[in-house]
């Protein structure tokens, strides 16, 4: 069972060191959890609402974290963008506030981002229900 155990991370980890090098695979559904509209899921890929399809703006900020997921690896991304959401929130999240700077969002809504969406200042997104779930 052991052996399982370590065949399984390596093939993970081999699987990782593939998909950091690649363009970040998108899929479409129905519904994400924590009342996000879309959310960057290394080594796996970009998940985005069916319903924001069309929102390349959306798409261009998850295609964001990838890359920092690229530049700083998995494991080191993961607990930096845990850490900082910790410590600073969502909203202040540095990874977040870059993703939302060079996708395009107004300048107003790089930080309160929350209440940008909800009251439909946000340029990526609008939602009046967003982070309720």
């Amino acid at each position: 069972m052991k052996q399982f155990g370590l065949l399984t991370l390596a093939v993970f980890l081999a699987y990782n060191e593939i998909q950091k090098k690649k363009e970040a695979p998108v899929y479409y559904t129905n519904r994400i959890i924590g009342g996000f509209n879309g959310i960057t899921i290394p080594p796996f890929g970009i998940f985005i609402k069916e319903s924001e399809r069309d929102n390349k703006m959306l798409l261009e900020h998850e295609r964001i974290h990838w890359m920092q997921y690229q530049r700083e690896g998995l494991f080191p991304f993961l607990k930096n963008y845990i850490k900082q959401h910790r410590d600073k929130g969502y909203d202040n999240n540095p990874y977040e506030i870059e993703a939302r700077l060079l996708s395009g969002e107004c300048v107003e809504c790089l930080q309160g981002y929350t209440k940008c969406v909800r009251n439909g200042k946000a340029l990526t997104v609008q939602n009046t229900g967003f982070r309720r779930v």
